[in-house]
């Protein structure tokens, strides 16, 4: 059983980190209209993310821009994308235990036995615990639009969460929509 009573716990841990945390800012002076092309910039050599996860980033983002009508032009480009990111691997710790007391029920009354059930005095109290781990890598992942022509910040979105090891370019490709859902920005009046 208390096998059991460990395992829905880490599963309804991993259900609860499981979400992404999405935000983005932008430069409400900038032009998004005059947006139609973009290009990646170059990714330094000292990143620390790996290829195989820039190609899935790259890909996700490609596919969200162009079905917003963007296209990918090297040449003269109208808004350059960077992407940086990192993970870092955390433990949670959680302590659990429980008491529970041996009763010998007495019966009193014209009812004995079945609705007068009188706990006697405790006789014996026994006390379990322990201590669970969960390590888990928490991502996060920044994407900066900037203006090709005058260098400068126009957009950024970033995403923080718990990374799935098991489906990271599924992952990887929900967050990106969800990243980009609100590029380009609508300007409230």
């Amino acid at each position: 059983m208390k096998r059991y009573s460990v395992l829905i716990g880490f599963i309804l841990f991993c259900m609860s980190c499981a979400t992404f945390s999405v935000n983005y800012d932008f430069d409400p002076e900038a032009d998004f209209a005059r947006i139609k092309t973009y290009d990646w910039s170059t990714i330094p050599e000292k990143s620390k993310m790996d290829e195989l996860t820039l190609k899935n980033i790259k890909f996700a983002v490609n596919k969200q821009l162009q079905a917003k009508g963007l296209s990918m032009s090297p040449e003269n480009p109208d808004i350059l994308i960077a992407v940086h990111g990192g993970k870092e691997k955390r433990v949670d710790v959680q302590e659990w235990g429980y008491q529970y007391g041996d009763y010998n029920y007495i019966h009193t009354g014209p009812f004995a036995g079945r609705f007068a059930l009188q706990p006697a005095p405790r006789e014996y109290y026994e006390y379990r615990s322990g201590l669970d781990t969960y390590e888990y890598e928490v991502g996060t992942l920044i994407l900066d639009i900037v203006d090709a022509n005058k260098k400068t910040l126009i957009w950024r979105g970033t995403a923080t969460g718990v990374i799935d090891p098991s489906k990271p370019a599924e992952q990887m490709s929900e967050i990106i929509a969800k990243m980009l859902e609100n590029f380009p920005p609508v300007k409230k009046k």
